[in-house]
């Protein structure tokens, strides 16, 4: 029998902290994909390829966890009429653009710096005003940019931005459909991905400014779907988890997928704890670490600009960036997301609309505020 959408709504609560903790482990995985891009350390230990090699799919984990969080959230108290989208979009708005926009501007504050001071900056037609612009306002991702430029992980959080402004259409028709269609859509997703998949055998599901949309908003929906369907049998989603490390071994980027969406179904099963650990501290910074890489990333090129590491300094300068990051996201989390948007939520809603009801305090605790 399936689970009422009030029903997985409020199930959420207890359970949000298994999914906070995965957004730890996915945005680590993007993190040392980066940092190994950046380092060269898998040519010379090849058995770590497999999976450092994939760590973009990191990001797919987190587009079917938007959905399927999102889901959980909001199924029971949807959006429907002007005043209910207003406020749902300007909480998810003051939830990613404050620490978006500060750290374009520090980025352009450390671009215009070096300039100033004669320091080279490589590929510098990539800091132009026209993609400033498109990147603040957060359509980056909408075919509208050929090449990455300044911030250029917030391409993800631009087609994240897309999916909130379609969410309440996306959830009103889910809400519709009957109970025995939701196994389709999830099906239909995944084979949406496998046709994406092979548009570029290369790069499999790593498209970003082309067919970046596609890509999100078949996991995003494919999220939305598993929350709805809400699978009842443990052993079945272990299972299908298996398709992860089979799909880092056979380099088939759907399989990890499907894996990666299992795994998000059995972790919001996972027991709460008695209180907040490390890693779901860590977990509701990942938004902060995700976009704290680029000065990260800016300091390994002028260490690397200064000398040639061996493997050992390289693994060495791996592990330092890796927790330079999650320190700089940390901070970025405690002292401007969560300040901002508290302060943006003030200024753009009425009084009467700025107080958390006990879900949406769920959902700040899941990160999906």
């Amino acid at each position: 029998m399936e689970a009422t959408p009030r029903a997985n709504a409020i199930a959420a609560a207890p359970r949000a902290a298994g999914l906070t903790q995965l957004r730890f482990f996915f945005i680590a995985w993007v993190v040392l994909y980066h940092l190994d891009l950046a380092l060269d350390v898998t040519p010379e230990l090849p058995w770590l390829k497999p999976l450092l090699g994939r760590g973009y799919l990191g990001v797919d984990g987190f587009f079917l966890l938007s959905g399927f969080a999102m889901w959980l959230g909001y199924a029971a108290r949807p959006p429907q009429d002007w005043q209910a989208v207003r406020q749902f979009l300007v909480r998810r708005l003051a939830k990613i653009w404050p620490l978006h926009a500060l750290a374009l501007l520090a980025l352009a504050l450390l671009v215009g710096l070096a300039l100033a001071t004669g320091i080279g900056i490589r590929a510098p037609e990539r800091f132009n005003p026209l993609d400033l612009l498109l990147q603040l306002l957060l359509v980056n991702d909408w075919e509208t940019m050929s090449a990455h430029a300044w911030n250029y992980p917030s391409w993800a959080l631009s087609a994240e931005w897309a999916g909130y402004l379609a969410f309440p259409l996306l959830l009103g028709g889910l809400l519709r459909l009957p109970a025995r269609a939701v196994p389709g859509v999830v099906a239909l997703a995944f084979l949406g991905l496998v046709v994406l998949s092979r548009v570029d055998a290369w790069s499999g599901l790593n498209l970003t400014l082309h067919l970046g949309l596609v890509r999100f908003f078949l996991e995003f929906v494919l999220g939305m779907a598993l929350a709805r369907w809400n699978p009842q049998s443990p052993t079945l989603l272990r299972m299908v988890v298996l398709a992860l490390p089979a799909g880092l071994l056979l380099r088939l980027d759907p399989l990890v997928v499907a894996g990666l969406a299992a795994l998000i179904a059995l972790a919001w099963r996972w027991p709460a704890p008695l209180k907040p650990g490390l890693l779901v501290r860590l977990g509701e910074a990942s938004f902060g670490v995700y976009l704290c890489w680029i000065f990260v990333e800016a300091g390994l090129v002028g260490v690397l600009r200064l000398t040639e590491p061996g493997l050992g300094a390289r693994i060495g300068l791996l592990v330092v960036g890796f927790l330079l990051n999650l320190v700089a996201g940390w901070c970025a989390w405690r002292w401007v997301e969560v300040p901002m948007h508290r302060w943006v939520i003030g200024l753009l809603l009425p009084k009467r609309d700025r107080g958390y009801s006990p879900q949406q305090i769920a959902d700040r605790l899941a990160g999906r505020s």
